[in-house]
């Protein structure tokens, strides 16, 4: 078992936030072609990722995670490659799914839970593939 540090717990914080308005970015720019359903689905998402930033600093630290599944740095890489998807992907049926993904990520460190944390971080590969 591999605690995930304080260090790590802030970063992960942060990346998750930067995802969040990354979102919120995306949601405004294209803003005339989103459906409003699209519109409230990415800001739900949005707000679901803020929020989790906030509360990963404080409830993740002293979570174990099994080195052979996932370590701080695969959950890292696998919010990185989320972001950047975000940039990149056209069809917002996409960019929702690569957000979902995430927050099922988040939600995972939050609650403590290394199985589902590795389940997670292979979704948001999976869906950040592009």
């Amino acid at each position: 078992m591999m605690p995930l540090s304080a260090e790590d717990a802030f970063e992960l914080s942060k990346q998750f936030r930067d995802l969040g308005i990354n979102l919120g970015n995306y949601r405004f720019a294209n803003w005339n072609n989103l459906t409003p359903t699209q519109r409230r689905d990415l800001e739900d998402e949005e707000w679901s990722l803020l929020n989790s930033s906030s509360d990963m600093t404080t409830k993740a630290v002293g979570l174990a995670l099994e080195e052979s599944e996932i370590n701080a740095q695969s959950i890292k890489r696998s919010v990185g490659k989320a972001k950047r998807a975000i940039k990149k992907l056209e069809k917002v049926g996409e960019v929702i799914k690569v957000a979902t993904a995430t927050v099922g990520l988040a939600a995972a460190i939050v609650a403590k839970d290394p199985g589902a944390i590795a389940k997670n971080a292979k979704l948001v590969l999976e869906a950040a593939d592009v």
